[in-house]
């Protein structure tokens, strides 16, 4: 076991041109003090260790081929296992991290002495190729807005994604690992036990990058994007948990009630308005079909008393050249 001051966790199943990027991401670090545990999560070994070997990488990557998937978390558990280090970070390998990202969060955890530290972080939007050239299309802000990562922001949604986070080893030794029987949003929830214990540190420059292919399958696909239905089951199932230990812990249902039913009208006043809108809309709409019906009629009468007119002339020219030759005659 290689021992260093941060210990990188690298995610991946059949995805070698990802783990290919994704290592050679690692190896610009700034900061050289670092080991890396790929963690090959059920996939094809003969690609994954082609690449470790040559990914320029040398004693300090180890690889942890597991025959059977048993999902993300599980993956980052087995990773943390297999290492020794002060700190932790999840690099899965589709993610980039900017050169200075070890060195700035590391430098922060040390002259602060805090559990975490997140940076900002940034959408990064691209496509992958049939040849497997990477297309990078757009980056937007992720949380743009924010100053930091608050635990009252968390328990909204989550403010800050596994790529932009380094934390202390030490929290799984008080707080336990990430929980596997979430196979998805297991980084929230994880985020939720250190921020109700400790601040979470938060260095303002866009340092991570979280990668998304909106319209990709099958390997190339992000669990966020392919998974939303999972993500909003598996979120409500980690609130559900929470509410069930306090209540069974001698907590109250009188809170959750009154919270029940303030979303209920919230929900309500909200429906009411779409409602409204739609009303709004269809006497907009009725609206314009009758000024629509009444321009049609105008340009029908238009047309008629154009048609009048143009019989007119024609009578008033006939007239005309008969008196015409009259008067010859």
């Amino acid at each position: 076991m290689i021992i260093s001051t941060v210990a990188i966790i690298v995610r991946t199943k059949d995805r070698p041109t990802f783990l290919t990027r994704a290592l050679a991401n690692i190896a610009a670090q700034t900061y050289p003090h670092y080991n890396v545990v790929v963690v090959n999560d059920g996939g094809a070994t003969a690609p994954v260790d082609r690449i470790v070997a040559t990914a320029g990488l040398g004693e300090k990557v180890q690889v942890l081929h597991r025959e059977v998937s048993e999902g993300m978390e599980a993956a980052s558990n087995a990773g943390i296992r297999a290492s020794a280090s002060d700190y932790i970070a999840i690099h899965d390998d589709d993610d980039l991290w900017e050169p200075t990202f070890l060195e700035k969060t590391v430098a922060r955890l040390e002259q602060t002495g805090a559990a975490m530290v997140t940076v900002r972080i940034d959408e990064y939007f691209e496509r992958i190729t049939d040849a497997g050239i990477f297309k990078h299309l757009d980056s937007r802000p992720f949380w743009g807005f924010i100053q930091g990562v608050h635990l009252h922001d968390l328990f909204r949604i989550n403010r800050a994604v596994p790529i932009g986070i380094l934390h202390r080893r030490s929290l799984h030794d008080e707080l336990g690992y990430y929980e596997e029987s979430l196979p998805v949003v297991g980084d929230w929830e994880f985020n939720l036990r250190v921020a109700q214990r400790y601040p979470v540190e938060f260095v303002d420059e866009n340092l991570a990058h979280w990668s998304k292919r909106v319209n990709a399958t099958g390997a190339n696909a992000n669990s966020t994007v392919a998974g939303f239905d999972a993500h909003r089951h598996y979120d409500a199932c980690v609130r559900e948990e929470a509410v069930r230990d306090h209540l069974t812990s001698g907590g109250h249902a009188g809170p959750y009630l009154f919270a029940a039913n303030l979303a209920n009208e919230v929900q309500g006043a909200v429906d009411e308005a779409h409602a409204s809108v739609r009303a709004s809309a269809g006497e907009t709409a009725d609206m314009l079909r009758g000024v629509s019906e009444k321009l049609d009629r105008i340009e029908h009468a238009q047309r008629e008393q154009a048609e009048r007119l143009a019989r007119i002339e024609k009578a008033l020219s006939v007239k005309d050249r008969v008196r015409s030759v009259l008067k010859r005659g």
